[in-house]
């Protein structure tokens, strides 16, 4: 009788989510995907595939030994206990969040998400038990995962699907902890095809992944987390239609660029790539040089009310009749010349680093249901990311990301006007990561051998994990940096019969172009939580409007 009641609810359950093939997307949703500038980012993250009996593969090294530079496996054995050099301990950035870029440092694009794999072991560990369990509990630790809502812009799901004929051995238990623990969905099926599998996790990637799997009919058991996020910038980088220009009163200097439908997207030199990247174009203009206290304003007025009158006498335009007098025109100059003091101009919401070693550009995406993603690029200037990234300290990297400054007063100095100025290149890639491997060089390796597991927890049968598999894309649009650096004092001019007197300024310049290539981190802004992390090697090469 329980199991009717058991498979009665779990047909249910495999109703609620069943997906119905060929049903046509509403056009205005499709048109309004297509239109979106913004960050898109689609993972199917995790797929832990168990195999009940037989044996698929066996390790022939003993992996674990009491040997701190054992670099086999990154947990130790002491006294039948595991410990991790990566166990985690909050939601913030760790180094479990980066090893994935050492372990597999191969000079490629990639995107992997921490956070599912976070869910995927936990996951896992609920239904191990002895070692199988402890070593995938040295990397947990003390970790607990912040719950997130679906959206139409943010999908985040787990699901077990199990094969009807091994329904009776998954423990009951296991099943009410995926429903409960993780709001898992739980679906029978007959494994027949992989067309029940694939239209689950298209349905939870918004459509952006189909086919996960080719075959499942040899498979028992399957437990996946997929995350996809589709958003969009709080503001483009790069304005399609307004164009950003800034200049200062009576000051030589002047910064700005057109907007998109005016001036294409940016070719771009990049140090990885044999043609140019495609780039949009980002700038900000701080004004903190007080040039009537710097110059003192009794001189402003000797010096140009002295340039004003000879250009008056000179007659060169005409009857001077017609030109305002010297006090006059000085009264106006004055006004004009203090107003540019503390202004502060961005063709868009950024934030930024910038010190001897590395860059970092940072931004956010909109808000959805609470939860506000942060983009953080970081560039290395003086070495190459392998090198960077083989040595990444987390602290150092935390530290950045804190140290992101936004656009306003407070975060330039006195006594200059800063400009940034850059180009960020647009990105569009896909990346399947060794997560099988990897987990086994971070110690948790008895899950993955017929001989060793332990998943009493989960299932009635010797059973054990044949295959993780970590899948994602990105698609990265709408961003751009660059700058240079100069300083000048003193200055005059005139342009035709227009008397303009203007004064050269101090100008400091911070370059924030994206040239070579760099690593990007998307996180929960709020509590840190990293969702995706990566590597740039190759953006999207440039072609104009017009095919050149």
């Amino acid at each position: 009788m329980e199991n009717n009641n058991l498979d009665n609810e779990n047909t249910k359950v495999q109703q609620d989510i069943e997906i119905e093939e060929n049903v046509p997307i509403n056009e205005n949703v499709k048109s309004e995907k297509k239109n979106k500038k913004g960050l898109k980012i689609v993972a199917i993250i995790i797929v832990l595939v168990l195999i009940a009996g037989g044996v698929l593969f066996a390790f022939k090294d003993k992996i674990f030994k009491n040997d701190n530079n054992n670099a086999q496996t990154n947990v130790k054995e002491s006294n039948n206990k595991y410990y991790s050099d990566y166990r985690m301990s909050g939601n913030d950035l760790e180094k479990f969040d980066l090893y994935f870029l050492q372990l597999e440092n191969e000079q490629k694009n990639k995107i992997y998400s921490p956070l599912s794999i976070k869910y995927a072991l936990a996951m896992l560990s609920d239904g191990a038990v002895g070692d199988s369990k402890e070593q995938i509990d040295a990397l947990i630790g003390d970790y607990v995962s912040k719950k997130y809502n679906n959206s139409s812009n943010m999908s985040f799901a787990n699901a077990m699907f199990i094969k009807d004929s091994f329904k009776n051995e998954i423990k009951n238990d296991y099943i009410s902890l995926i429903n409960q623990k993780y709001n898992g969905s739980v679906v029978f099926d007959s494994f027949r095809t992989p067309n029940k599998i694939n239209s689950w996790v298209s349905d939870k990637t918004f459509k952006l992944i189909d086919g996960l799997f080719d075959d499942v009919s040899d498979l028992d058991f399957v437990l996946v987390n997929a995350l996809a996020i589709d958003m969009e910038w709080v503001n483009k980088i790069q304005s399609e239609h307004e164009d950003w220009y800034i200049s200062y009163p009576h000051e030589d200097y002047f910064t700005g660029f057109s907007a998109l439908d005016s001036q294409d997207y940016t070719p771009t030199e990049f140090s990885n790539m044999k043609k140019k990247a495609k780039t949009a174009q980002i700038g900000a203009s701080v004004n903190k040089y007080d040039i009537v206290k710097d110059k003192g304003e009794q001189s402003i007025r000797e010096t140009v009310t002295k340039e004003y009158q000879k250009w008056l006498d000179d007659g060169a335009c005409g009857d001077p009749e017609n030109e305002p007098d010297a006090k006059t025109y000085i009264e106006k100059y004055m006004k004009e010349i203090k107003s540019g003091y503390n202004q502060i101009s961005s063709s868009t919401d950024f934030y930024f680093y910038d010190d001897n070693n590395v860059k970092a550009f940072g931004k956010d995406l909109k808000t959805y249901n609470g939860t506000t993603l942060e983009y953080v690029g970081i560039m290395p200037k003086n070495e190459e990311l392998t090198s960077y990234i083989n040595n990444i300290d987390v602290n150092n990297v935390n530290s950045i990301i804190k140290g992101l400054k936004p656009i306003e007063l407070s975060s330039f100095e006195e006594g200059t006007i800063t400009k940034i100025e850059g180009f960020i290149p647009m990105f569009k890639f896909d990346y399947e990561l060794k997560l099988k491997n990897d987990l086994q060089k971070l110690g948790v390796v008895d899950v993955f051998d017929s001989e060793k597991a332990n998943l009493s927890q989960l299932t009635n049968s010797k059973s054990y994990i044949s295959k993780a598999t970590h899948k994602a894309n990105i698609e990265f649009s709408n961003e751009g940096i660059k700058a240079a650096a100069a300083t000048a004092v003193g200055g005059k001019g005139s342009l035709d019969c227009y008397f303009e007197y203007k004064y050269d300024v101090p100008v400091k310049t911070i370059d924030l172009t994206f040239n070579k290539p760099y690593l990007f981190i998307i996180r929960d802004k709020d509590s840190g939580e990293v969702w995706f992390t990566g590597t740039v090697y190759e953006p999207i090469e440039y072609t104009s409007y017009y095919g050149d």
